[in-house]
C-alpha cells in the first residue's frame, strides 16, 4: 500500500506546487533578511492537472517475508499455512497369550478281537478282526485373555504335540502290522508337520485335527510328532470347545482313538489286548490372533501449531479473519491392520488463555496405510481426501490471529472389525497436521492494512493554510480487489505523534467498491479532504498514518465471499487524480 500512497503524494505535491511558484515570482537579488517574506497562493481554487497511477498489485501492496504465515502459491493465491510440531507417534500393543495346562489324564485302550473265519487249510489258522474306538486322553487348558481382546476366531501357535501307543506285549507275534489306526484330535485344534515312525511299509495322511495311518507295524510302539498350528475358537464337538469365558480363555478336549484291522493268526493269545498311551501338548504361547480388538491409541495430542510469523496486516485489533474456508488437513499413518476412528477438539490460544474451541467429529481411519483428511469450513471443491469432515465454525479459531492452535485427540479402533493382530508386536500410529487458511473472506471478514507517509516536515515548515482552506485529493479508483475498501488517515507531528482532529482533519468521502467476482473491476469516485483548524498546524505537520481496512461487506451489506486474493490478478488503479487548493496556502520565509 505503500507504494500507493507515494505514487499519489498528496501534500508534497502541494509544496512542490507553491515552490515553483516561489521561483518563478521571487528574483535572487533579494535580500530576504531586508523583506519580509510572507507570501499566499491559492484564492478560489489553485488545482494540479489529472494523472494516474500504474496499476498497482496486491504483491505491491502487501509485503510478506518469507517467514510469514501468508504465503503466495505458485498461481499468486495468498493462503495462510503452518505446520504443526512433531509429534510422538502411539504405539498399541496387545501382550502375548500363555494358555497352559490345567489337567490332563491318560487311559488304556482295549482291544476287542472277534473270529471272523477259520483257515481251510490249516485248522490252527483264524481269520480275526481287531478293532478298538476310545478315548486315550483328556486334557484342559486355560489363559487369561487380555482386556484388549474383544472376540477371536483363530490363534496361530507354534506348540508342540507328541503321543505314543504303547501296543500291548505278545501282538508283534501273532499280529505283524495294523491295517488302520485313526487318531481324532478336538476340531478346533489344526495340526501340521506330523511325523510318526510306521515302519517302512506304513503310511499317513492328515485332515484337519485326525490323523490316519495305515500299515502299522506292531513290532515298537507307534510315536507320533505334531504341531498344533492354529486354534479354532468358537468351534465344538463332542470331542471338546474352545472358548472365551469371562477374561479368560478355556479349552478342554480328549483324543480319540479308533483302530481296524483283518488279521490271520495261528496261534498264540490275542485275548485280553490292552493298549496304552502317553500325550503331552506344550503349554502354548499364542503371538498371533484373527478377531475383534480394542488396543489403546494413545492420541491425546494429535499436534500443536505454534502461530508465527503474522504479517502486520493480520495484527490490529480491528481485523477479524473470518475466511470463507479455512483447512486443518490430518494424516494419520498406521501399521495397524484395522481401521478406527479419530476426533478430538481443536482449541487456540493467545497469551496463554484459550480464545476459540471446534470440537471435531470422529473420522473413519483406513487400515494398514495412511489416512488424509481434511477438515473444513464447507466441503465445496475440497476432492482427493480419504475423510472430508465439516465443521462449520472452523473459522472462529483464527479471527483472532492466535498464538498457537492445539489438537486433544481421541482415537479408538474398530472393534467391530474382524483382522488379524500379531501379539507382543508394538505397532505404530503417527499424526502430523497442518493448518491451510486460503485469504478468501468470508461474510464478517476483515484485515487492516496500515502504512505510513511523513519525513515532509522540512518541506512544509513554512506553510499554513488560511482559515477555511482546504486540499482535496480526487481519484476514481478501479478495483479489481474482491474485497471493499475503507480508507481512514490522521496527521501526525514531527515527534511522530497523532494530531487531533482540532490542529489538522483528514476526511475521507466513501468506500471503494469490491470487485463482484475478482475477475472484473468496480469504479469508485473517492475524496480525502485534509483541513487546517489550528494556525500554525501544517507547520508541525509530518505525514499522514493511512489505515485501509479491507472487508467482505459495505457495512453488512452484499457480502463478497469464497474468492481467494490473488497477488497479481486483484490490482488497483487510481484515475484522473486531482490535488486541489480551496483557500490559501502562505508560505513564510522570513
Amino acid at each position: 500500500m505503500e507504494n500507493y500512497f507515494r505514487k499519489c503524494r498528496l501534500l508534497p505535491a502541494m509544496t512542490l506546487l507553491g515552490g515553483l511558484a516561489l521561483a518563478s515570482c521571487v528574483n535572487s537579488d533579494y535580500d530576504f533578511n531586508e523583506v519580509d517574506a510572507t507570501m499566499g497562493f491559492g484564492g478560489e481554487g489553485l488545482e494540479l492537472p489529472g494523472s494516474s497511477t500504474d496499476t498497482i498489485k496486491l504483491a505491491d501492496v502487501l509485503d510478506l517475508g518469507d517467514d510469514d504465515c501468508v504465503k503466495v502459491r505458485p498461481n499468486g493465491d495468498y493462503v495462510f499455512e503452518q505446520v504443526g510440531d512433531n509429534v510422538e507417534p502411539a504405539q498399541p500393543e496387545i501382550a502375548p497369550i500363555s494358555v497352559t495346562q490345567r489337567q490332563s489324564v491318560s487311559y488304556d485302550i482295549d482291544i476287542n478281537v472277534e473270529p471272523a473265519t477259520r483257515s481251510a487249510g490249516d485248522a490252527r489258522a483264524v481269520t480275526v478282526v481287531l478293532s478298538a474306538d476310545g478315548d486315550m486322553q483328556s486334557f484342559e487348558y486355560d489363559g487369561d485373555k487380555p482386556a484388549e481382546v474383544v472376540g477371536l476366531d483363530y490363534a496361530e501357535t507354534d506348540a508342540n504335540l507328541s503321543f505314543s501307543l504303547h501296543f500291548p506285549a505278545g501282538l508283534s507275534s501273532v499280529v505283524a502290522s495294523l491295517d488302520e489306526i485313526s487318531i481324532q484330535m478336538p476340531s478346533f485344534m489344526e495340526l501340521s508337520d506330523v511325523s510318526a515312525n510306521i515302519g517302512a511299509d506304513g503310511s499317513w495322511s492328515i485332515d484337519g485335527s485326525r490323523i490316519v495311518f495305515s500299515n502299522i507295524t506292531t513290532s515298537r510302539d507307534l510315536t507320533v510328532s505334531a504341531r498344533v498350528s492354529r486354534l479354532r475358537f468358537g468351534v465344538s464337538d463332542e470331542l471338546g470347545s474352545l472358548g472365551i469365558e469371562g477374561d479368560k480363555i478355556v479349552l478342554d478336549g480328549r483324543v480319540h482313538v479308533s483302530m481296524n484291522s483283518v488279521a490271520t493268526v495261528s496261534g498264540g493269545s490275542i485275548e485280553g489286548l490292552t493298549a496304552s498311551s502317553d500325550f503331552a501338548i506344550d503349554d502354548m504361547q499364542i503371538t498371533s490372533v484373527t478377531g475383534r480388538f480394542d488396543p489403546e491409541i494413545d492420541l491425546d495430542n494429535l499436534g500443536d501449531v505454534e502461530i508465527t510469523g503474522v504479517p502486520d496486516f493480520l495484527t490490529d485489533g480491528n481485523v477479524r479473519v473470518d475466511l470463507y474456508n479455512p483447512q486443518i488437513l490430518l494424516t494419520l499413518n498406521s501399521d495397524l491392520n484395522m481401521g478406527g476412528f479419530v476426533g478430538g477438539t481443536l482449541t487456540s490460544w493467545k497469551d496463554g488463555q484459550p480464545i476459540a474451541s471446534v470440537t471435531v467429529p470422529e473420522m473413519a481411519v483406513r487400515a494398514g496405510g495412511m489416512t488424509e483428511m481434511c477438515i473444513c469450513r464447507n466441503g465445496e471443491g475440497i476432492e482427493d481426501y480419504d475423510v472430508v469432515q465439516v465443521v462449520s465454525e472452523l473459522s472462529t479459531l483464527i479471527e483472532t490471529i492466535p498464538d498457537r492452535i492445539t489438537f486433544e485427540g481421541t482415537a479408538r479402533a474398530d472393534r467391530n472389525q474382524t483382522c488379524e493382530f500379531e501379539l507382543g508386536h508394538r505397532y505404530t500410529v503417527q499424526p502430523a497436521y497442518r493448518v491451510e487458511a486460503p485469504i478468501a473472506f468470508a461474510e464478517n471478514a476483515q484485515i487492516v492494512y496500515k502504512d505510513t507517509i511523513d519525513e515532509w516536515h522540512e518541506d512544509i515548515e513554512d506553510f499554513e493554510l488560511s482559515d477555511n482552506s482546504y486540499i482535496t485529493f480526487t481519484a476514481n479508483i478501479e478495483n479489481r480487489v474482491p474485497a471493499y475498501l475503507t480508507l481512514s488517515a490522521y496527521a501526525i507531528d514531527v515527534d511522530g505523534q497523532r494530531m487531533g482532529d482540532d490542529e489538522i482533519k483528514v476526511e475521507v468521502s466513501n468506500t471503494v467498491i469490491a470487485s463482484a467476482d475478482g475477475e472484473t473491476s468496480s469504479e469508485t469516485p473517492l475524496t480525502i479532504r485534509v483541513s487546517q483548524n489550528d494556525g500554525r498546524a501544517l507547520s508541525r505537520l509530518d505525514g499522514l498514518v493511512f489505515d485501509v481496512t479491507a472487508s467482505a461487506s459495505d457495512g453488512g451489506a452484499n457480502p463478497v465471499e469464497g474468492m481467494t486474493l490473488n497477488s497479481e490478478k486483484h490490482f488497483l488503479i487510481a484515475r484522473d487524480i486531482k490535488i486541489k487548493l480551496v483557500g490559501t496556502l502562505i508560505g513564510d520565509f522570513n
